[in-house]
């Protein structure tokens, strides 16, 4: 057996066994095909964006069926199934074999990290404008269609996490000019600033 096959069949061994046990020690993968990347270990978290086939990512932990990975972009939860471990560079094939073997065996244990805590999707209202004044945040897939009192055509900003969005509108029930809003917005402007009589949320 030429030594490339033997490390690469010990290094995708070493990854199967790398995925089942959290924490792990950081180790480069690459997504075998595009997948979300999620705000907790499961589909029922936010999707916050997405892995494209072939992209690389370091893992930091797993659990259950879940690994977190960091990556260009918001770092998150991925399905250990379109994982892979990450191979070669520019050296051979043994070297590269061997490389990935001992990065994943061996482990970077100054590199271990704590992923943060999954990001509960929710919105954030503001009287004023740069999220400043009174504020009350609720849940994605709260709703509100008959705002009154103090509330009633006074948000000026309003902040999105976890992957949440918000549909604001003039009248009450839904009705009038709607406005939907994915990032935070520092200012509504002339069109919903302090104009909004109802809300969802998703």
């Amino acid at each position: 057996m030429k030594l490339s096959k033997f490390f690469t069949i010990i290094s995708t061994a070493m990854f199967a066994f790398m995925v089942t046990i959290a924490p792990v020690l950081s180790a480069p993968a690459v997504a075998k095909s595009a997948v979300n990347v999620r705000s907790g270990p499961s589909t029922s978290y936010a999707k916050i964006d997405t892995l494209y086939a072939g992209e690389k990512v370091t893992i930091t932990q797993c659990q259950g069926g879940w690994c977190y990975v960091k990556h260009p972009g918001p770092d998150g939860w991925v399905s250990k199934n379109y994982l892979a471990p990450a191979s070669g560079g520019n050296s051979s094939a043994d070297d590269a074999a061997l490389a990935a073997f001992l990065t994943i065996f061996g482990a970077v244990v100054q590199n271990i990290t704590t992923p943060p805590a999954p990001v509960t999707p929710k919105v954030c209202f503001y009287n004023g404008t740069n999220y400043s004044g009174s504020s009350f945040c609720v849940n994605a897939g709260a709703s509100n269609n008959k705002i009154v009192g103090f509330w009633n055509n006074r948000i000026s900003s309003l902040k999105v996490t976890g992957g949440a969005s918000v549909t604001l509108c003039r009248n009450w029930f839904y009705g009038g000019l709607c406005k939907s809003y994915g990032s935070n917005k520092a200012n509504l402007g002339v069109i919903m600033s302090n104009k909004a009589s109802s809300f969802q949320t998703f």
